[in-house]
Parts: structure tokens; sequence; C-alpha cells
């Protein structure tokens, strides 16, 4: 049986989540078409989601995304040049730099933010708000530190 024609059942639980987030970022991207704005890579989604969780030191963006600094500072450096951001010294230690939204990627922040409860939405009437709460519980949990194979 081909990858897409697998069931969920032979799906393991990484590629699940890795479809589910490609889904919503793909809600996103349309949102976002919709409401006027470029369109934002999917490296610009992350960089732009862990900032809204509050992490803005370039070097724990990579760590969370998975890249290396020269990446993230690569992508970084594109929003800066879109306009989205600004990288400013970092008031807890001067030789750190932390990215920071501007206006314009304040207003995209609000505007991604809209979408992403549109997309719960739309999810919750797909499939149901009772699984969506349940997933929304599963995930919230604190899961330990990761997995280490012994």
């Amino acid at each position: 049986m081909s990858e897409l024609g697998r069931s969920s059942v032979d799906t393991n639980l990484a590629q699940l989540f890795m479809r589910a987030f490609y889904w919503a970022d793909e809600g996103l991207q349309n949102a976002l078409k919709q409401q006027g704005w470029p369109a934002i890579t999917r490296a610009q989604s992350l960089v732009f989601v862990n900032i809204g969780e509050g992490v803005t030191r370039p070097s724990e963006i990579a760590a969370r995304v998975g890249v290396t600094r020269q990446a993230i500072h690569q992508t970084i450096n594109e929003m800066v040049e879109l306009g989205y951001l600004t990288l400013q010294p970092d008031p807890s230690d001067r030789r750190a730099k932390v990215v920071v939204y501007t206006e314009k990627g304040e207003s995209v922040g609000g505007t991604a933010v809209s979408a992403l409860r549109e997309i719960e939405t739309s999810l919750s009437s797909r499939i149901g708000s009772d699984r969506v709460s349940a997933l929304r519980e599963a995930l919230a949990q604190e899961w330990g530190d990761p997995f280490q194979p012994a």
C-alpha cells in the first residue's frame, strides 16, 4: 500500500503530527493570502510561532525547530528584509540578539492568530468538537523529557 494510502493505524504518531502540522500550515497560508499578505515560508511560520510563544533568541529558535543557527539566521534575515522582524540587543546578555516583531510583523501575527482560531473551528466542524477538545487536552499535557533509548 502506498504511503498516502496507509491507514492511520499503520502510521506512527510523529507522521500524524507532521501531517496535521502541514494541514494547519497550509490553512494558515491560505488565510494570510486571502487577507492580502504575501506568502510566508514554512520556516518563517515556525519563527512566527516561536516568537509568539516568547522564544526570541535565534539560537533557541534554531534548537526548537531543529535546524542550524545559520539556517535560522538566514530565515530571520529574510523576515527582517520583509519588514516583519527586527534584531535588538538582548537585555539580559548584550552579546546576544533577540528578534522582535515590527508593527507589520505584529499585524501578520494577529492575522495568523485569528486564522488559527478559524482553522480550529473548521476542524471542530469536520471531526467534532469533542475530538478537538480531547486532542487539545492530550497535547497540552506535560510529557516530560523526550524519549531516550535504553
